[in-house]
């Protein structure tokens, strides 16, 4: 009964999961488990179970019968909501799937007979609860971030008017392509009806 899924992810775009990946086939390597399948995505985890087709991917494997054990490298990469974190863990243990805490030196949620252990439940419901108040403690500091920064006069966010580079050629398609077959701004200001400035930030673009 060593068959294990590991469960992975990270919060945005930018974090990378090779790390977790690589961490957690270790460790099953030194615990003898055989990694029979691994779900790593990137998505907040204050999302809705709705919202989340990695925790959707990982009911219906366990429904399958496809592991008998979910590994994850902490408790918040479940989740960021104590509820919902208790639903999946208590959905998993209705299948009999254990899930294992790397953090916690392999604790696993489940004992050999198959039942929660006391003590391993108060440690999840602990852990749970303080990855929902980081999620609250990080929310509070951007905000109040956000808020001193107004105070202080400077720009939140992208200025009011102002497109992103794929968006303004996405708009001026043909200007852009007119402005690279080499004709110049006053004939492509013409032929498409804009300013004199737009047409000097397109080509800027297409020539970077």
């Amino acid at each position: 009964m060593n068959r294990a899924c590991l469960f992975i992810r990270v919060s945005t775009d930018k974090q990378d999961y090779q790390r977790q990946i690589l961490e957690l086939n270790e460790f099953c390597k030194q615990k003898s488990y055989e990694v029979t399948e691994t779900i790593a995505t990137k998505i907040t985890g204050t999302k809705t179970f709705q919202e989340r087709e990695d925790l959707q991917h990982l009911f219906k494997s366990a429904s399958s019968k496809n592991f008998d054990k979910v590994v994850v490298s902490e408790i918040s990469r479940i989740g960021r909501n104590a509820k919902d974190i208790r639903n999946t863990i208590d959905y998993l243990h209705s299948k009999k799937i254990a899930i294992v805490f790397r953090n916690l030196g392999g604790l696993e949620s489940l004992d050999d007979r198959g039942n929660e252990s006391f003590v391993t439940n108060i440690i999840i419901a602990i852990y749970s609860e303080l990855a929902q108040e980081e999620k609250r403690i990080l929310s509070d500091r951007i905000k109040s971030g956000l808020v001193n920064a107004r105070h202080k006069g400077k720009q939140i966010g992208r200025p009011e008017g102002k497109q992103d580079n794929e968006t303004l050629l996405k708009r001026y398609s043909r200007l852009a392509a007119d402005l690279r077959k080499g004709l110049s701004l006053s004939q492509c200001q013409k032929l498409h009806d804009v300013s004199r400035n737009t047409a000097i930030k397109v080509r800027r673009i297409i020539t970077i």
